[in-house]
């Protein structure tokens, strides 16, 4: 496989992470609107006796939001080995030329790139 197709095939792993994400979040937020009112959990409050960690909502999309970014830089990586400059990427993601390349470059990928 050609290093365009590698990085489509990672693309679309990583759509499939988000999708699965979002889902799962979303069966659970439908599974509680099913359920009456008393049987409702108090999500306010922590319960680690009862297996429920703290800020369960923020916790579910903190992961979704973890996903989407794994696919943002596939995305990038797929463009770029299709040929799409760093100029274009740039505009795509809404940030300088050399924003994209430091977060989404080479460097970025080894773990040697500055935040």
């Amino acid at each position: 496989m050609d290093a365009t197709g590698e990085e489509r095939h990672r693309l679309r792993s990583a759509a499939y992470t988000v999708a699965c994400e979002a889902r799962r979040l979303a069966a659970v937020l439908d599974e509680e609107t099913a359920k009456p009112r008393w049987a409702k959990p108090a999500r306010d409050q922590p319960r680690p006796d009862l297996g429920r960690p703290a800020a369960p909502y923020t916790r579910a999309v903190l992961q979704l939001l973890n996903a989407a970014h794994e696919a943002i830089a596939a995305a990038v990586a797929a463009d770029r080995a299709a040929g799409s400059g760093w100029a274009a990427i740039a505009a795509a993601l809404n940030v300088s030329e050399d924003t994209a390349t430091r977060r989404y470059g080479p460097a970025a990928r080894t773990g040697s790139a500055k935040p």
